[in-house]
């Protein structure tokens, strides 16, 4: 047993898996809501603050509503209340894709990863918002306002990108409204069970984020692994959905999402704006992107 695993977690695994007892357990402690403990096949995770409990209940809800209704696998979440407040569910196979593990892929596997995660969109964001707020879900809180984000950028992005910032956040702030999905909101490559060595694309996972909110937003956290994959799955999408996404919108929110997530941060700093940096430059280039 891994020493930082805590004799509380391996008591609760036990009481509800006896059959698990002597089994390896592995920690995934990187996560921000829960510990997670890996025991042979099935993933356990434990919530580190009050906050955290309560965001464990709503995803055990939105898993429910979301598992029967998409063509993708997502976690069967068994929820626990004793002898503490935990879930258990089985491992989706395969493992995390980032941009590194993205840009080695065929052709076809890429293609094939943007239709699956197109039909897993398509098909999430037809369930009736109505029905998501019965189970919990909240309207997405919006990004800080370029007033809350300027002051903490000057001293973290260059003159160039710190204009790109500025015009990025007042175009952001004239979006028109959109009609609200029950969305994902946080299809990154962390989130994937992908096989690298079939290059599929077998489930995703972690929906504590599951809110209510703007469709164009769902389609800012796939180009966190690559802007290739966001613009091969576009078009299937509104194939599917008869739902039309503005490129342009897109971008917008995914350069907010850049700076504000640079902003809030205390630590790596300097390695995180040479990405946001990369962004930038790949923003300017695109011809829908245009302040």
């Amino acid at each position: 047993m891994n020493p930082a695993i805590l004799p509380e977690y391996v008591a609760a695994i036990a009481a509800v898996r006896p059959d698990l007892r002597g089994l390896p357990m592995v920690l995934h402690a990187r996560g921000w809501d829960s510990n997670a403990i890996e025991v042979g096949e099935t993933i356990f995770k434990f919530p580190k603050r009050d906050e955290a409990v309560t965001r464990l209940r709503r995803e055990a809800g939105f898993l429910a509503l979301v598992r029967p209704r998409v063509p993708l696998a997502v976690p069967d979440m068994l929820l626990h209340e004793a002898p503490l407040v935990f879930s258990q569910h089985r491992m989706i196979p395969g493992s995390v894709i980032e941009t590194a593990g993205y840009e080695v892929l065929t052709d076809k596997a890429k293609q094939g990863m943007a239709k699956r995660l197109a039909g897993f969109y398509a098909a999430l964001h037809a369930i009736p918002v109505s029905e998501a707020a019965a189970v919990g879900a909240e309207p997405k809180p919006e990004w800080p306002s370029a007033e809350e984000i300027v002051p903490l950028l000057e001293d973290r992005l260059s003159a160039a990108h710190m204009n790109f910032a500025i015009r990025a956040l007042a175009a952001y702030a004239d979006l028109p409204a959109e009609d609200p999905v029950f969305g994902y909101f946080d299809g990154h490559g962390w989130n994937m069970a992908f096989d690298h060595e079939q290059g599929v694309l077998n489930g995703v996972y972690d929906f504590a984020d599951a809110a209510i909110g703007p469709v164009s937003r769902e389609f800012t956290y796939s180009n966190l692994t690559a802007p290739d994959l966001t613009n091969r799955m576009i078009p299937i999408y509104e194939a599917l959905s008869g739902r039309r996404i503005d490129r342009r919108t897109v971008a917008l929110r995914t350069s907010v999402q850049h700076l504000s997530e640079l902003a809030d941060l205390d630590d790596d700093i300097d390695v995180f704006a040479r990405s946001v940096g990369r962004w930038i430059e790949h923003a300017e280039a695109q011809p829908e992107l245009r302040l």
